[in-house]
Order: C-alpha cells, then structure tokens, then sequence
C-alpha cells in the first residue's frame, strides 16, 4: 500500500467516537458513547512532514438498530481516498471495535478501550492482528474534535498528519 494512501487515513477516523463530556470512561457498552458522531463533519488538517493541506468531508449515521455507527470519509481532491468503517461494543472482549474498507482494497482493524476524558484512542491496523497504526480523538466542544494519525516505528509513534472537525451546518 501506498504510504501516501496511509496518511490520509487519519482523517477518517475521524472516524472515531468522542462521547459526551466525560472524565472517565462512561457506559462504553451503549450507542450513546458514540452518538456524538452522528451527523456530517467537515475536516481540514495537514500533513505533519510537509505542511501540506488535507480536507475531508465524513458521515456517521446509527445502524443495526443503534449497536454500530456506519462511518463514510471522502478526501477531497487532489486527495481520492474513500472508506466505509463500523464502529461498535465488542462485548465478548469488552472493548469498541471497528474496521475499515478503503478505496486502496485495504482492510483494517481497530480495538480501544473506551473514552478517558476526552480522548479515545484507537490502535490496529491491516489484518489479521497488526497494532502499528493509532488514531486519537480529542473532543473540543460539542461541534469539534481533533484526530491524529501515526504510525509505530520502533517502537515509537510517529506523527502523520492532524485535522480538526466541524459539524457541517444541516441547513
């Protein structure tokens, strides 16, 4: 896979849940810990190396009567990276998962934990069990949050690029 393609995948996990204010982890197992999400988001970032601009337009929407959230992410151009991810509770392991479908024919896994304050963290990668990708999600306000993208090398992560997320008006 192209490094390219990788980067621009922090942007759609953006993907990834920013419950209500909270300060510890609250209730991970209900749709309302993801239900912050729900709506259209626009997101503007750029790429941590270069400097260089990403935007990226995303989806949440409730399925499978409100167990899982449906995650659409489009680039927009000159970026032409799409993905479709489902986030949810995993109560065998007790933790949120998600996977990924991209564009580029990749497919991801994720697990987290569950929110801590206002960040979620979520950790994985290509199948069947890679731990070499992370996305954390910092809540700002009730219409705002921030993802970051990086990738583990050494033992170390190291920063790919960063966005911040509006809720698109519903006019």
């Amino acid at each position: 896979m192209k490094l390219s393609k990788v980067f621009s995948y922090s942007v759609p996990f953006v993907c990834l849940a920013l419950a209500p204010r909270v300060h510890t982890q609250s209730k991970p197992d209900t749709p309302e810990s993801l239900a912050f999400f729900v709506g259209s988001w626009h997101c503007d970032g750029k790429f941590t190396g270069s400097g260089k601009p990403i935007s990226a337009n995303l989806k949440f929407e409730s399925i499978l009567g409100g167990k899982f959230l449906l995650f659409k992410h489009d680039d927009e151009p000159p970026f032409n990276y799409h993905a479709w991810s489902e986030w949810g509770w995993d109560t065998k392991a007790g933790q949120f998962v998600a996977t990924t479908q991209d564009s580029a024919g990749g497919v991801r896994l994720f697990r987290s934990p569950g929110w801590i304050s206002q960040s979620l963290i979520w950790t994985g990668g290509s199948l069947p069990d890679s731990l070499d990708q992370r996305f954390v999600f910092e809540r700002l306000d009730s219409n705002a949050f921030r993802v970051s993208y990086s990738y583990n090398k050494d033992g170390s992560w190291v920063a790919v690029d960063s966005s911040s997320c509006n809720r698109a008006s519903t006019e």
